[in-house]
């Protein structure tokens, strides 16, 4: 009752540091094939040692953030421990206990029931488990399970030395049945930009659709003007409320005085972040690349023939400019229209290593510098998308407005090389992304998919309800219908 937040991260620490050692410890005398005593002795130390007050624990703790040093999980290094069943004498030693279990249950330690031979002598061991213990094991995971039901909000590591400093989230395991704690880690990353030649670009190409989108979104805004009724002043008599008067006068009753109404505007109150898919699969041309051959040259015209080698020369479109230019639109629809918005995109390279890249903020204005960094957004990796949703609630943190959603722009179903035990198989990744959707929209965003291929239907009906995604059939289209998307499923 009477622990804080500092002793509990510096029990936290020594614990950690003991599962360590005595890890290191197993594999040195397994390697040597003696020393079961001194394993056992250690052990001992260790368990008294973590039971005292870790006053010594060195903590980086300020707002809420935590340092590394104070989680095990977060680390790397998962903790693996793997019984051996029956072996050699153990002497007096004798096998963990429930809270023991139960620690390093928390720590996300993996245990697993191993064979072995038959043996004189034979002794509960640190890594022997007999069938009561493992009926234990099996009552604290339902009880961790049941505690983890709920994933955490993401926590905030630096690493003092080194610069560097990641979000930790947890993952679901749909085979566990529960969450993996501090899973993953996430880094948020500013683009450069390029010289905003592409956001140019592409505000020529469209500029016949710029006008009609700009108009569009101008006649929403007299939706924000609603009609008041029953008031004492306004701008005009209320008919109906002025005979229900009369009617309640001549029936010896007190009139409502409450004859007038009036149109009073409501401000929007909006705010959505565009997440886009920067995986290497959005680099795919959405159209076959037209090759240059000489046989094209028009022999008695040389400035055709050089125009037109320069213009088969160029790079085709790809999905990811197609989404880039999506996100130009919109950016000028939504400063027409006064709604609060953010850009941000993610990819990366396995748990440790999930990319979140930081294009436009909630705060920041439209300016030259943030449609330098629209145009300099390129493939990358692989696609862990669970981590990413996770990180958008915590971008929303800040945001008070009434109505929040998130609207994803990918290409394909989440992926990565150690998104689940088995790479062959996308059910590990797809169950992730539907339990962070449905987090999400517990904390009050709404989200909402969009993906340009074409057998998304299969997974994203998994993944979120038939309501919250939409597939593009012609993916050269997005950019004239996300507009449209946009004032269909945004609700204010």
């Amino acid at each position: 009752p009477k622990a804080s937040v500092v002793t509990s991260a510096r029990r936290t620490a020594v614990l950690y540091q003991w599962v360590q050692d005595l890890i290191a410890a197993a594999q040195s005398n397994a390697a040597n094939g003696n020393g079961e005593e001194d394993l056992l002795t250690l052990r001992n130390d260790l368990a008294a040692q973590a039971g005292q007050d870790a006053g010594g624990a060195d903590m980086a703790s300020g707002d809420g953030r935590q340092g590394e040093d104070g989680t095990g999980a977060a680390d790397g290094n998962q903790s693996r421990i793997r019984t051996l069943g029956r072996g050699k004498a153990a002497g007096n030693a004798h096998g963990l206990t429930a809270e023991e279990l139960r620690r390093l249950l928390d720590l996300g330690a993996e245990l697993s029931l191993g064979e072995g031979g038959e043996s004189d002598g034979y002794r509960e061991f640190i890594t022997q488990l007999d069938a009561k213990q493992l009926n234990e094991l099996a009552q604290l995971r339902e009880q961790l399970c049941e505690v983890g039901a709920t994933a955490n909000p993401g926590r905030f590591f630096t690493r003092s030395g080194r610069n560097d400093s990641y979000y930790a989230y947890d993952e679901w395991d749909y085979m566990l049945g529960s969450y993996r704690h501090n899973w993953c880690r996430l880094r948020e990353i500013e683009l450069n930009g390029d010289d905003g030649e592409f956001f140019g670009r592409t505000l020529a190409r469209y500029a016949e659709t710029l006008p009609q989108v700009r108009r569009h979104f101008q006649r929403i805004r007299p939706a924000s003007y609603r009609l008041v009724r029953g008031l004492e002043d306004g701008e005009e008599i209320d008919f109906d409320r002025t005979v229900e008067s009369r009617v309640a006068a001549r029936m010896g009753q007190m009139p409502d005085g409450r004859v007038y109404r009036a149109r009073k505007k409501e401000a929007r109150d909006v705010a959505t972040l565009f997440l886009l898919d920067m995986s290497a699969s959005t680099d795919e041309p959405i159209a076959r690349e037209v090759r240059y051959s000489p046989q094209d040259d028009d022999q008695n015209d040389w400035a055709k023939t050089w125009q037109g080698r320069e213009h088969r020369l160029s790079r085709p479109r790809r999905v990811i400019d197609v989404n880039k230019e999506a996100l130009v639109i919109m950016a000028q629809a939504l400063e027409e229209l006064g709604d609060t918005y953010a850009i941000m995109g993610f990819s990366g390279h396995g748990r440790d290593n999930v990319e979140f890249y930081i294009i436009k903020e909630f705060n920041q204005e439209l300016t030259e510098e943030v449609k330098a960094r629209v145009g300099s957004v390129e493939p990358k990796r692989s696609t862990r998308m669970g981590p990413a949703i996770r990180h958008v609630r915590e971008k929303f943190k800040d945001v008070t407005c009434r109505a929040r959603h998130m609207i994803m722009l990918s290409d394909g179903f989440p992926q990565d090389f150690d998104y689940g035990q088995d790479r062959r198989s996308h059910a590990y990744g797809i169950q992730d992304t539907m339990v962070a959707l449905r987090e999400l929209e517990m904390a009050g965003v709404m989200p909402f998919c969009i993906t340009v291929d074409k057998t998304g239907h299969d997974y994203l009906r998994q993944m979120c309800q038939e309501s919250q995604y939409l597939v593009i059939e012609d993916i050269g289209s997005l950019p004239r219908q996300l507009p449209k998307i946009y004032e269909q499923i945004v609700r204010w």
